[in-house]
């Protein structure tokens, strides 16, 4: 399998630290593209993923998938264990809830903010938005101050064990890097879980 990727991008990070969670990191083939440098739009990347995105996972036939959940899904069901997505219906649709509240509440208004506010972000965005970027950032504290709260009644995202909820949580973390934003500060709950997170496989250097 090969996977095209980008270090340090939300989404790329979401499918390298699953792996990492899984110990299988290395046996996947990881072809990193440098996005402000365009590399995604070459018309060679274009033929393996025609929206010009990443990640995405090239199979041993040829078949490729996109999108960074659809290819977690994947490889959970290649490398069962750990188990990262829920050992039966409900637990999965739990999961899946607490993920997609992440990527939707929070990842979603990190975007907006960096694409819309850094500087080096105009190389992705045709047209960045000052009010878009402010509003954004708002957005990102609100929900930072939910999570902080979520994590005061359990211990991980969804539950009581470690998740891929998690892994997108910890994905947003980083992402607040870029607009020098440590969101787990101040907000107690949030703190611990971060701290926890720091001694897991996903945030090993490479």
């Amino acid at each position: 399998m090969k996977l095209y990727s980008a270090k340090g991008a939300p989404n790329p990070d979401r499918v390298t630290f699953f792996l990492k969670e899984k110990g299988k990191l290395d046996e996947v083939e990881i072809i990193e593209l440098a996005l402000l440098e365009g590399e995604h739009r070459s018309s060679d990347y274009k033929s393996v993923n025609e929206l010009a995105r990443v990640p995405s996972l090239k199979l041993d036939d040829g078949t490729v998938i996109g999108e960074s959940r659809a290819i977690c899904t994947y490889l959970e069901s290649v490398f069962p264990e750990p188990n990262l997505m829920g050992r039966d219906g409900l637990e999965r649709a739990q999961i899946e809830m607490w993920d997609r509240r992440v990527e939707l509440m929070l990842m979603m208004s990190i975007a907006g903010w960096f694409r819309h506010g850094h500087p080096r972000a105009a190389a992705l965005e045709a047209k960045q938005s000052k009010e878009w970027s402010e509003m954004s950032e708002e957005q990102t504290l609100k929900t930072a101050d939910y999570f902080d709260r979520v994590l005061e009644r359990t211990e991980f995202v969804a539950g009581d064990r470690f998740t891929n909820a998690d892994i997108t949580l910890l994905i947003c973390m980083n992402f607040g890097l870029y607009m020098r934003c440590k969101l787990w500060e101040g907000r107690p709950n949030l703190s611990r879980w971060f701290e926890a997170m720091q001694a897991r496989p996903m945030a090993a250097k490479d």
